[in-house]
C-alpha cells in the first residue's frame, strides 16, 4: 500500500484505514483536520511529468464540472510527495454504506423490493442526467454496481455515480467516444463497433435495473470473446417479468426499451429514461 494507516498526509490528512484499489488508483479513508472523513484517492504510477499527473486528475476536474446530489462530490486535488515519488491524488466525500454490489449482495437471495429498485435507478438516472446535458455530453462509460455508493439513512436510500476514471467528453459533431468499461455492462454497438455514447451509459443503466429486478444478468457475457458467438441472437433476453411476477407491463416495456440491441431504438440519454421511470413513480408511489 502507497500509505499507512495514521500517517499524515500534507499536514492536512490523517489515513484512517485503507479502503481498496483498482488498476489505477488506491483508495483511503481519511480524516480532515477541519472538516472530518473523507475519502482519498491515490494513483499509483510515480510521475515526473507535471502534465501527466494532470491528465490523470482529469477525473477531478469532471467531477467538479458536474456537481449533483447524485454524483460524488470532489474537494480537493494535487500532487502528493511520497518517499517513493511525486503522485497525483484528489479527495472526495467519504459515503460510508459501501457500494450497490456490496449492497445487492446483502440481500442474499431476496430479491430487492420494487420501491427500492425504482428508487435506486431514478437516483442513478438523475446523476447521469446532468452529466449527459453538458454540451458536449459527457458519457461515463463504466457504469456498474460496483461504481455505485450506497448510503442508507432516516430518509431512505442515497446513491452517489463514483469513478468517472473513465468519463469522456463525447465529440461534439458525432455524440461518440471510444468504447471502454467492463463487457458485462456494455452495450452491442460499444463491444461490436468500440464506441460509446450517451445510450451506452443507459444500457448499463439497463443491466443494473434487470439485475435487481431478477438477480440475473441479461446476457451471459463475461469478456469480449463471447461476442464470437454472437451471443444476443444465441440468448435471446428473457423478459424480467418471467423471473418476477411484481414486473408490470408498463415497468417491463422501460426496462426493455434501455435493453434495445439497435442503439436508435434504446432510451437515447438518462433524461428521456428518467421521465418514464418519473412518471411510472408517481402513477404506482404504493407499490412495494
Amino acid at each position: 500500500m502507497i500509505l499507512k494507516e495514521g500517517e499524515s498526509v500534507l499536514d492536512i490528512y490523517e489515513v484512517d484505514r485503507f479502503l481498496g484499489e483498482g488498476s489505477f488508483a488506491e483508495v483511503y479513508r481519511v480524516n480532515h483536520k477541519y472538516l472530518g472523513r473523507q475519502a482519498l484517492k491515490v494513483f499509483k504510477a510515480i510521475e515526473t511529468d507535471i502534465l501527466e499527473i494532470k491528465r490523470k486528475l482529469e477525473e477531478a476536474v469532471i467531477l467538479s464540472k458536474i456537481g449533483h446530489p447524485n454524483i460524488i462530490r470532489v474537494y480537493d486535488a494535487g500532487i502528493l510527495k511520497t518517499s517513493e515519488g511525486q503522485r497525483g491524488y484528489f479527495t472526495m466525500e467519504y459515503i460510508s454504506g459501501g457500494t450497490l454490489d456490496s449492497w445487492i449482495v446483502s440481500h442474499e437471495f431476496k430479491r430487492v423490493s420494487i420501491k427500492d429498485t425504482i428508487n435506486i435507478v431514478q437516483q442513478i438516472c438523475m446523476g447521469l442526467s446532468v452529466s449527459h446535458k453538458k454540451k458536449p455530453p459527457i458519457i461515463h462509460r463504466d457504469i456498474k454496481p460496483q461504481n455505485i455508493l450506497v448510503n442508507e439513512d432516516i430518509d431512505g436510500l442515497r446513491i452517489k455515480i463514483s469513478d468517472f476514471g473513465l468519463a469522456k467528453e463525447v465529440n461534439p459533431l458525432t455524440l461518440l467516444a471510444s468504447a471502454k468499461g467492463t463487457p458485462v455492462y456494455k452495450a452491442p454497438e460499444c463491444l461490436n463497433d468500440n464506441m460509446d455514447s450517451c445510450a451506452g451509459d443507459v444500457w448499463a443503466i439497463g443491466v443494473i435495473f434487470y439485475i435487481l429486478v431478477t438477480r440475473k444478468f441479461p446476457f451471459p457475457i463475461e469478456s469480449r470473446d463471447d461476442l464470437s458467438s454472437n451471443i444476443w441472437q444465441k440468448y435471446p433476453l428473457i423478459p424480467p417479468s418471467e423471473y418476477n411476477v411484481r414486473i408490470d407491463d408498463e415497468l417491463e416495456e422501460i426496462i426493455l426499451k434501455a435493453l434495445e440491441i439497435k442503439p436508435e431504438e434504446r432510451y437515447q440519454n438518462a433524461m428521456v429514461m428518467l421521465k418514464d421511470i418519473t412518471r411510472w413513480k408517481n402513477k404506482y408511489q404504493n407499490t412495494t
